[in-house]
């Protein structure tokens, strides 16, 4: 008999690329029985996944109480051999599933405590770092008694182990049979304008101002070609007042197969964030889908990404406008050097950042937790 896992999250959309294609899919692939409770307008499979829909709620009091208390319900009625969900604020539920019997595990998306630190409609900065110790030590503390942590970075699995015997990390790498098996949106070939990309939520502190700023030297040569959910409708307006909005061109937000294409059509990659403490560590799936489709990265010259992703592209400073657009300009002077910086990526990608090697971290850990049932 198959055993059945439930997956939860009352944050993240139904097509969430970490929770439904890698991890409920790998699951589902493996030849468990997986549901998914999430918010969606109805039920419905992808992938063999069985969505699960809560009811969208607006405002954060509703999610809180409102959908995390139905996503309670519907998680119970399951009856699942394991239960993993997604969102801190889900913490109370695992601990309630804890003592009904059953596996739980806490899927560390964020390092949270430093994400609080950059919140800045949370109150000034000595209030933003209590709050982060408060958080903190709720979130180590509550997490000693789930049968597993899951995260994204070696470090926070670092900080987990220290509260959690049981703490695996599993990176947020992309799926290489997806990008093999799409194609370019068009050939880039005699193409006379020159086509950077940005993928991923649309916000200030991941410099969207500084890419969109960055094309205005160009006169009309270079491209920002832009695919994610905005932050907010304002940003997006004082976006377009931009004198740079001229050259960008907004295509909305797509599933990854229909993504690849426009990233495989581009000649450049970005990954400007800037400089924040939850920033500064991260590991940008970005990055690393602009590697697998053969594109050079113009990326944040954090320490630990130079130490992690090598000779990919060039590093700038994101909060300089001149710096980025000068790593473009370089690129466009030298476009020989793009075809191989992006084989070389392509390389690094297949041997150090494919999902499917970390699919086997998850599948281990959950094999590990059915045998002790």
């Amino acid at each position: 008999m198959k055993k059945k896992v439930c997956h939860i999250s009352t944050v993240h959309r139904d097509n969430d690329n970490r929770i439904l294609f890698k991890e409920c899919s790998s699951l589902k692939k493996a030849g468990y029985d997986v549901a998914l409770i999430i918010t969606s307008n109805k039920s419905k499979k992808v992938n063999g996944v069985d969505i699960v829909p809560l009811k969208k709620r607006n405002g954060r009091i509703e999610r809180l109480i409102y959908r995390r208390n139905e996503a309670y319900k519907k998680a119970l009625e399951l009856d699942a051999d394991i239960y993993h969900f997604h969102d801190p604020e889900l913490i109370p539920i695992g601990k309630k599933l804890i003592k009904k019997g059953k596996k739980v595990i806490y899927d560390v998306h964020e390092d949270v405590p430093k994400q609080i630190l950059s919140k800045d409609y949370l109150g000034p900065k000595w209030m933003r770092k209590i709050i982060s110790s408060i958080f903190n030590k709720y979130e180590k503390n509550q997490s000693k008694s789930f049968s597993g942590i899951v995260t994204i970075l070696d470090e926070l699995k670092d900080e987990f182990n220290k509260y959690n015997d049981n703490v695996i990390a599993v990176k947020n790498y992309a799926i290489k049979s997806i990008i093999d098996d799409t194609k370019s949106i068009k050939n880039k070939k005699n193409r006379e304008e020159f086509v950077i990309l940005y993928t991923g939520a649309i916000t200030e502190i991941r410099g969207i101002k500084e890419m969109i700023m960055a094309t205005e030297k160009f006169n009309g040569k270079v491209k920002l070609w832009l695919a994610g959910t905005w932050e907010s409708h304002e940003l997006r307006k004082k976006c377009e007042r931009l004198k740079g909005y001229e050259n960008t061109i907004y295509y909305g937000n797509f599933k990854a197969e229909d993504l690849y294409k426009y990233v495989k059509a581009s000649d450049i990659g970005l990954s400007v964030l800037h400089p924040t403490p939850n920033y500064k560590k991260a590991i940008p799936t970005k990055v690393i889908e602009y590697m697998a489709c053969e594109l050079p990265v113009i990326l944040s010259d954090f320490p630990f990404w130079k130490e992690l992703f090598g000779e990919i592209g060039i590093y700038v400073n994101p909060l300089n406008v001149d710096d980025i657009s000068e790593a473009i300009q370089y690129y466009m002077n030298n476009r020989n050097e793009i075809k191989l910086i992006g084989k070389a990526n392509r390389e690094r990608y297949i041997n150090n950042f494919c999902w499917e090697n970390e699919e086997k971290i998850l599948l281990k850990l959950y094999e590990d937790l059915l045998k002790e049932s």
